[in-house]
């Protein structure tokens, strides 16, 4: 039976170390063997050159793929840098909840007046609000991947049911 070739409406696995710029830049993280990362063709929620650029490859290829910055997270946005949200904005059930999650470094998701969700890290707390850096934490910088296709395949049941939606190539740390 012939491989299926990566085009829209597949699920792909696949496993990559990422770079800052080249092979030789600085490690940012992977996706090992262990936990392979797996993400719907063509749902939008990979990078879209980077899926373009995995496009009509199969199970078993490796894959080095580099991205500027502009095809990636974009360049750091200064007004985004230090962006005020009131701690109520949060929703928190109680003090406790509020103390657990609103720390220096921690990553939460803020919805603006629009209802659009944008993730910022915590890097200052005030008593009344918090400064968040809304800038994604891989902005400005171009990426390098360097991979292996572990698996290509028609999504299962459970998977369709689920909506379609995939999941963003970069997890939160």
């Amino acid at each position: 039976m012939d491989k299926l070739k990566i085009k829209e409406g597949l699920v792909v696995a696949l496993t990559y170390k990422l770079y800052e710029g080249n092979a030789q830049g600085k490690f940012i993280e992977e996706a090992d063997a262990s936990e392979p990362f797996l993400f719907f063709v063509g749902s939008g929620g990979v990078l879209p050159k980077f899926e373009e650029a995995l496009l009509g490859k199969e199970e078993g290829d490796n894959f080095q793929i580099s991205l500027p910055c502009n095809d990636a997270y974009g360049e750091v946005i200064e007004q985004y840098r230090e962006v005020k949200v009131d701690k109520n904005a949060f929703g928190f059930a109680d003090k406790e909840e509020e103390e657990a999650f609103l720390q220096l470094g921690h990553i939460l998701s803020v919805a603006d007046q629009d209802g659009d969700v944008y993730d910022g890290k915590i890097t200052k707390l005030n008593k009344k609000d918090v400064i968040m850096d809304m800038n994604h934490e891989l902005a400005g910088m171009d990426l390098f991947f360097d991979g292996k296709i572990v698996e290509v395949r028609q999504p299962t049941k459970e998977e369709t049911d689920f909506d379609g939606e995939g999941v963003e190539i970069m997890p939160s740390k």
